[in-house]
C-alpha cells in the first residue's frame, strides 16, 4: 500500500495537471476542459464512474452542457467532442480507438466534431492513480477545489450547487444560439 506522503505527491501531481490544462486562448480563454473534468467530477460524485470507463454518452454531455449554461464563454460554443478528444495532450486521459482508427493517435489527426470523435473512439480513461483518486471523497474534493480555483475562480461553492442540480441556468441569449447550433450538430453525427 502506497504511503500517505506518496499519495500526497501524486494528488499534487494531478492538482498540477488540472491548473496546467491546455487550452485555446484565441477568443479568450476556452473552457471546454475544466467544463469536461467538471462533468466527469460529478459523474463520480453521483456514482455513475464504477469502472474506469469515460463514454461519450448523453449524460456525460448533459452534465457539460449544464456546467456550460453557468460557466460558459460567450465567444465559443459549448462542443463536447474537441476537449473529449483533445484532453489526452494533459498526458492522464487516454483513448481507446474503435478499430481501425487507431492510427489517427500517432498520426496526431485532429478530431473536431461529436460524429468524427464518436466514428473513431470507443472510450476515454484516466491514470489508475487518478481514478482512485476521483472515487474518494476527500481527494475528489480537493482536485475540484485545485481546478475551480484555477479556471473559475472564486466560484467554488456555485460550482458545488451545479453539482447538486439537473437544472441549466436559465441562459443568455449567446447560449441559446450556441446551444441549438451544437444540438443541430449532434443530431447529424
Amino acid at each position: 500500500m502506497p504511503s500517505p506522503i506518496a499519495d500526497i505527491e501524486t494528488l499534487n501531481y494531478y492538482a498540477k495537471k488540472f491548473q496546467r490544462l491546455r487550452v485555446d486562448r484565441a477568443h479568450g480563454v476556452a473552457p471546454h476542459k475544466p467544463i469536461l473534468l467538471l462533468s466527469v467530477i460529478e459523474s463520480f460524485e453521483r456514482g455513475q464512474m464504477p469502472e474506469n470507463r469515460i463514454d461519450l454518452s448523453p449524460q456525460l454531455n448533459q452534465a457539460f452542457l449544464k456546467y456550460w449554461s453557468y460557466l460558459g464563454s460567450p465567444s465559443h460554443y459549448p462542443d463536447i467532442s474537441r476537449p473529449f478528444f483533445h484532453m489526452k495532450s494533459g498526458k492522464f486521459w487516454h483513448l481507446v480507438m474503435n478499430p481501425g482508427f487507431e492510427p489517427i493517435l500517432a498520426a496526431k489527426i485532429k478530431l473536431k466534431t461529436v460524429h468524427e470523435v464518436k466514428q473513431a473512439v470507443n472510450y476515454a480513461y484516466v491514470d489508475e492513480d487518478l481514478f482512485d483518486f476521483l472515487q474518494a471523497d476527500k481527494y475528489r474534493d480537493s482536485l475540484l477545489a485545485v481546478l475551480v480555483g484555477r479556471w473559475f475562480p472564486g466560484r467554488l461553492a456555485e460550482v458545488k450547487k451545479i453539482s447538486q442540480t439537473d437544472d441549466f441556468q436559465d441562459p443568455p441569449g449567446y447560449f441559446m444560439e450556441a446551444y441549438a447550433t451544437y444540438i443541430n450538430r449532434l443530431e447529424d453525427a
